[in-house]
């Protein structure tokens, strides 16, 4: 280990900053698993300095679990964080709001829609109201509320929920045509599914 031969970098805030960095460029290389030993150590480290940047730590290393499969892991540091976050910065912060986002997403990739769709919904709000609807990050969250929306829609339509699905399929369309423009695949699929089951 490049770190043991250093006495005390465990806790000297540099060198923590260092093996953040080392971590977040082994994680674009896909070294996940060597990624995610170091973010343990730095988390481990700001922990025991009391550093704001623990959170930002946190964050990271429950993108690799993610990316690692540990869903639920991923999603525990998640929620620690948003609610840390919430709890210093507020609940409608950027650096919250993006926490909320990526929880929203492990959430839908576990399969839990409905918690997904609550915390989309959040995070849309506060982007639009801060950043105004066309902003990037707006679109992105209308976006992926969109393919949350439309895979309720299609369960809820497998289910024989009609009425149910149609509305999802519309709310749907306007998220991704928001984002992904009128002629895009889904924007159309959804339009029809709509049409077909609402009428």
């Amino acid at each position: 280990d490049l770190w043991a031969a250093v006495p005390g970098s465990e806790r000297d805030a540099r060198a923590l900053g260092a093996k953040n960095s080392l971590a977040i460029v082994m994680r674009r290389q896909n070294e996940l698993e060597g990624a995610k030993a170091l973010f343990e150590a730095v988390v481990e480290g700001y922990e025991a300095l009391e550093a704001p940047k623990t959170l930002a730590a946190k964050g990271n290393l429950s993108n690799v679990l993610g990316a690692l499969g540990d869903l639920a892991g991923g999603r525990a540091l998640k929620e620690e964080v948003v609610e840390a976050q919430t709890a210093r910065l507020g609940p409608n912060h950027p650096s919250t709001l993006v926490t909320k986002y990526n929880l929203a997403n492990v959430m839908m990739q576990q399969g839990d829609l409905p918690g997904a769709r609550a915390l989309f919904e959040e995070v849309l709000e506060a982007r639009t109201q801060q950043l105004g609807p066309r902003h990037a990050e707006t679109l992105d969250t209308k976006g992926n509320l969109g393919i949350l929306l439309q895979t309720m829609a299609q369960a809820a339509e497998q289910n024989g929920a009609r009425a149910e699905a149609a509305g999802l399929y519309r709310a749907a369309t306007d998220m991704q045509e928001a984002k992904f423009g009128k002629d895009n695949g889904a924007v159309v699929y959804c339009k029809a599914k709509a049409r077909e089951l609402g009428a």
